[in-house]
């Protein structure tokens, strides 16, 4: 774990994520909240987003995560098939492996060296207004698609 000005990070990643917000201002907070999540056989697992960042009502949770983690990519499509439609629930991962994840696991995906594109897309939400469509990666045999809350 790796510390810099009160924020705890986990990984290089989730760091590079932090020092982009905090080089744009934006204010966010690490493993504040925590969810129960539910699987289809009735057992519930905790998961505490990396980061979280507001803009009014609207939470967006961001979430490094390594390509090929399909217990917590399973985790992270049960939380968003039982959760608030005011949460947006955004994954950084290596830029190679962006194509990789299952769209029904977030509701936007960035490449690591997008860390600046991601946070201003943040930064700019209008915090009374809708969410900004994301127009999903196109994976290999599917078709792609935007996330419009």
């Amino acid at each position: 774990m790796t510390r810099r000005a009160g924020h705890a990070c986990r990984t290089r990643l989730e760091t590079a994520i932090c020092v982009e917000m905090d080089r744009q201002g934006l204010p966010h907070e690490h493993r504040s909240l925590r969810f129960r999540v539910h699987d289809a056989a009735g057992n519930s697992t905790q998961y505490e987003p990396a980061i979280a960042a507001r803009r009014g009502p609207i939470l967006f949770l961001v979430e490094p995560i390594a390509p090929g983690r399909t217990a917590r990519i399973r985790r992270l499509i049960g939380f968003l098939e039982q959760h608030s439609p005011e949460i947006v629930l955004i994954l950084v991962t290596a830029d190679e492996g962006v194509g990789e994840i299952r769209p029904e696991a977030y509701d936007e995906i960035y490449g690591a060296s997008d860390v600046g594109r991601l946070t201003a897309r943040i930064r700019e939400q209008d915090p009374e207004g809708i969410v900004q469509p994301f127009r999903k990666p196109h994976r290999p045999g599917a078709r792609p698609h935007d996330t419009a809350k």
